[in-house]
């Protein structure tokens, strides 16, 4: 629900929790959110259960892009060698990447040769046998995963922070003013300019981005 309020003849536009941001934009402006991907999201699904379980079977990825284009995984900051063993439990932070360079990229990549020389980070942890719940999970996403789940996961909605979401928008104003076809918050249309004056206030939003 948004409310209107004067304050020196200007109009100030106010939006009440729960926030939902929806934006229609060119899909030239898909990369002005890769920082935001990066720096982490949350998505909200089941959790007590494998990351190839909430990775494919919830959020759609398929196994063959799982082993193969998504090489480097960490859960919590450990190593993820055996994706079907690891659990994610509320509250996790994910991060996916593809490759690495160097001999760096080899020691972390998942199941590799040089996989033994990073027992001290190598998450060893065993999917449980506790039934699932719902809860949610902070993603991070790094350069191949970043470019191709990127766009997937700001068109089916992820949860951000409102001020990092809001300094993205006012970094590009102009392009955002000129390539963003509709903008939706809490199911009411805006125009761009109205929609960047409007006082989110702390916290998290939800946000989908769709490109045209």
């Amino acid at each position: 629900m948004t409310r209107h309020e004067k304050s020196n003849g200007k109009t100030i536009f106010k939006s009440t929790s729960p926030r939902h941001i929806s934006l229609t934009v060119e899909a030239s402006l898909i990369p002005a959110f890769s920082q935001l991907l990066q720096n982490g999201f949350w998505i909200k699904g089941y959790v007590g259960c494998s990351v190839k379980s909430f990775l494919c079977e919830q959020f759609g990825l398929s196994p063959e892009y799982l082993e193969k284009r998504i090489q480097t995984i960490f859960l919590d900051g450990d190593a993820v060698d055996d994706v079907e063993r690891a659990t994610v439990e509320d509250g996790a932070t994910l991060s996916l990447s593809a490759a690495m360079p160097g001999l760096a990229g080899a020691v972390l990549r998942k199941g590799g040769y040089y996989a033994a020389m990073r027992d001290q980070i190598s998450f060893k942890g065993e999917t449980t046998s506790a039934s699932m719940q719902a809860g949610r999970v902070l993603v991070k996403l790094f350069n191949m995963p970043l470019q191709e789940l990127g766009p997937i996961f700001l068109k089916d909605g992820v949860w951000v922070e409102s001020d990092k979401f809001k300094d993205i928008l006012k970094a590009r104003a102009d392009d955002f003013q000129r390539g963003c076809g509709q903008v939706l918050a809490d199911g009411r249309q805006f125009e761009f300019k109205q929609f960047l004056e409007m006082d989110w206030g702390r916290g998290d939003i939800f946000l989908q981005v769709k490109a045209v």
